[in-house]
This record gives C-alpha cells, structure tokens and sequence, in this order.
C-alpha cells in the first residue's frame, strides 16, 4: 500500500511539474491597441495559431497590451502583421465605398441612351460617313487613320443591333459606374473598345475587314466588371482559394460566352473577345493598383 502512495505522488508532481512548465516564466509584448476590443480581435489571431496568449491594461489609461510566450513571437508577429494589412485594405475599402456616391449611374444610362440613338439617327441622314468613321483593318494599318477604332464605337447597322447594344450596354456601364465613378467607367469602357478594335483590326490585316457597333465596348465594360472583380477579391480576401477568387472571371466568361457568340456570320465574335480580353486586362489592373484610377479627367 505504501509502495502504491508513493507512486501515485510520484506521478503527480510529474504532472504538476509539466503544467507549471506550460505556463511561461516572462510574457513578451506583440501589440498594444487603444481599446479592449481591438485587443480581444488580435488575440483571436494568436489563439487560431493554438499559442497562449493575454490581455493587460497599459499603465496608460486607454491602452492595452497584448502579450504572448517569447518562443513563438516572431511567427506571431508575422501573423499580426498580415492580420492588420488585411483589415487595413478591408477598412479602406469599406470607407471608400461609403463616401463614394455616384448619383452619374443612371444619368451615364441616359447619356447612352441618347448618344447612340442621336448618332444612328444622324447616320441615317448622312450614310456616306459610316464608310468613313467603320473600323478598318486597311483604313487603320495601312491608311494610318487612327480613329477608325473609336468612331466605329457609336455607329450600328440596325435597329436590333442599336437596341441590343443599348440594353447590355446600360447595364455593365450602371455596374461600372458604382465600382470606379462615372468618369473613369466611361474613358476605360471607350479606351478599351477602342483597343479591342484596333487589335481586331490587327488580327485581320491585311485582309480587308470592316466593322461598326458598341458591342467591343460593351464586353469591354464586362471585362472590367470582371477584371475589378479578380483584383478585389486578390486584395482583401488573399487566403480565399483560387475557385473562389476566379469566380468573377468565370462569370463574365460565361456572361462573354452567352452573349458575346451568335450563329449569324454577321456577329464580330473576335472583336467580343478582344474587347472582353482588353477590359479585363485594364480592370485587374486598375484594381490591383488603385493610383492608376487617378488619372485627371473633367469631373463627370
């Protein structure tokens, strides 16, 4: 009996031995936050890295320290540090959306609306310019009228072409306009439809090809759409998979793919992808790096 007492006391120090070796000696500070909550948020970070962690009020009124063991310190500072960049961008972005406000959505819609119509309808009472203003793989690589690209932008050859360029067109511009104000939704919408003409253009030459319409800008647009989309989700929610941050290009694959092929021989389904494939291109980057947005242009 007493050879089994002195077992069982053995083998409690040993396990009051491990738990005080658990609890550390010192606490080394990484992080001190002007409230308790923004404290308890960082903790969190720590806790899901399965180390110990506290909280201890500053001597400081009003400010707080978060403490962690010594060993793992520098692998949470790491975390902290990703932790607060993420939050940083995600704040950032929320304040720009709330002070953003673009009361131009549905006055762009308007301005499309009226600009298309007025264009087929002066083109009805001079046809002779249509020849004139068409993107043409000759009259822009081998002519040098350098125009041809966007003037083409605002010419259509019937009514249903018109119509389906104005519905499609007012609904990724209202969309583009909330995402990076009017202005900008419609100098990158045009700059690049008119780059999907020109490389459309190149794709053909020399060969002779001739095209009119809004339908390069308006993938343009849904490329951007789609472009802000990726980068977005890039910035904020960097740890998200690759499905899900992929998921904005998907869609406007999808959208390019219902909308932008069609059977009738008259449908430019390369100039579709060109100015699909520009706009994504354009809006990725603008939404990876934000300062490209600031270009000086009157205001809308």
């Amino acid at each position: 009996m007493q050879f089994l007492t002195d077992d069982y006391h053995a083998t409690m120090e040993n396990v009051e031995t491990q738990v005080v070796e658990t609890i550390p000696d010192e606490w080394v500070e990484v992080g001190n936050y002007p409230t308790l909550d923004e404290a308890f948020d960082h903790s969190l970070v720590i806790l899901a890295m399965g180390e110990a962690c506290r909280v201890d009020p500053a001597e400081t009124e009003g400010q707080f320290h978060l403490q962690a063991e010594p060993l793992p310190v520098a692998a949470i500072q790491r975390e902290l540090s990703a932790y607060g960049e993420e939050t940083s961008i995600a704040a950032n972005d929320r304040r720009i959306a709330t002070e953003r406000h673009h009361p131009f959505a549905m006055r762009s819609i308007v301005l499309w609306f009226v600009v298309m119509c007025a264009v087929f309808y002066w083109q009805g009472l001079h046809p002779e310019t249509v020849e004139r203003a068409a993107s043409s793989s000759l009259g822009l690589l081998r002519d040098g009228e350098w125009w041809r690209p966007f003037t083409s932008l605002f010419f259509h050859a019937d009514a249903p072409h018109l119509a389906g360029n104005i519905l499609f067109g007012s609904l990724f511009l209202y969309f583009l306009v909330h995402s990076i104000g009017a202005a900008k939704a419609w100098f990158w919408m045009l700059l690049c439809g008119g780059i999907g003409n020109a490389i459309n253009c190149w794709l053909n030459f020399p060969e002779y090809f001739q095209s009119i319409g809004a339908s390069t800008a308006v993938f343009a647009s849904l490329g951007l759409l789609s472009g802000l989309g990726v980068a977005e989700f890039i910035r904020i929610r960097p740890r998200l998979p690759w499905a899900r941050i992929a998921a904005p290009f998907c869609a406007g694959f999808v959208l390019l793919g219902m909308l932008g092929s069609s059977s009738d021989p008259h449908t430019d389904v390369i100039g579709h992808v060109c100015g699909f494939s520009t706009g994504l291109i354009a809006g990725f980057a603008v939404g990876m790096w934000p300062n490209i947005k600031s270009i000086t242009l009157p205001p809308a």
